[in-house]
């Protein structure tokens, strides 16, 4: 954890658990900062992961089988001042969603969508972006088959001719693409960030325990406030083109 901090909600349900595993390796390291080129990558905000703003969980779900409703919409103004950020600070900004008829052709995201929840990726609206964090001119769109951003999609080659060497990644689901992502940026080299606060899940439990496993193993954990500071301090690199 921040060596001044107290320790964080997902933190302490390790800690209340099995605390000693962890604490002397991974509890003590202070987070990084950001490279000097970062992007923001956006993962599957879209209407099958968020449901309708004001919905229950359940009719979120009862709409798209995978929504996490309420909880994507709390995380809703965190995601959008990282775009924000991203945007008036010429980062690059990268939206995912799901590949609409890639369950058939390719197989599910997960096992889920083979056993049940048919292809929600291809009802109607599920690919929309939600107008409050509308992609800025610029931002780059990619459709993906499977959970991680990275994978059978053109993101990598994009990261590499924008120069980047850290990314922040924001969305969902915390436990499902998000982590795919971060574990797949993390093992490309780059310097990873997730902002807790702009990403989701719809088990309470599942988030704060996959954020405490992305934070001790793959990336840095920070919320948006703390991003915007880290942003803050360091030298604008030129943008490369």
């Amino acid at each position: 954890m921040r060596p001044t901090a107290a320790p964080r909600w997902w933190e302490q349900l390790v800690e209340e658990a099995d605390g000693g595993a962890y604490r002397a390796r991974h509890w003590k390291a202070a987070p990084r900062p950001l490279g000097d080129r970062p992007a923001l990558v956006i993962v599957d905000v879209v209407r099958s992961f968020t449901g309708a703003e004001g919905q229950s969980l359940d009719a979120a779900i009862a709409d798209y089988p995978t929504s996490c409703g309420p909880h994507a919409w709390k995380a809703m103004p965190a995601i959008q001042r990282l775009r924000d950020l991203a945007d008036t600070s010429g980062w690059p900004i990268v939206y995912t969603t799901g590949l609409p008829g890639g369950t058939e052709a390719y197989g599910g995201t997960v096992k889920g969508d083979l056993e049940g929840l048919g292809s929600p990726m291809d009802l109607p609206g599920a690919q929309d972006i939600p107008e409050e964090i509308a992609p800025p001119a610029g931002a780059v769109v990619l459709a993906k088959p499977k959970a991680s951003a990275f994978f059978d999609t053109p993101l990598l080659s994009h990261l590499i001719r924008r120069g980047v060497d850290s990314i922040v990644v924001a969305g969902g689901t915390t436990s499902g693409c998000v982590r795919a992502t971060v574990i797949d940026a993390h093992s490309h080299g780059y310097r990873t960030f997730v902002a807790e606060d702009a990403v989701f899940d719809r088990s309470r439990l599942s988030h704060g325990v996959n954020l405490f496993e992305m934070n001790a193993k793959y990336a840095d954990v920070l919320t948006a406030t703390e991003l915007t500071a880290s942003a803050s301090r360091r030298s604008p690199a030129p943008p490369v083109r």
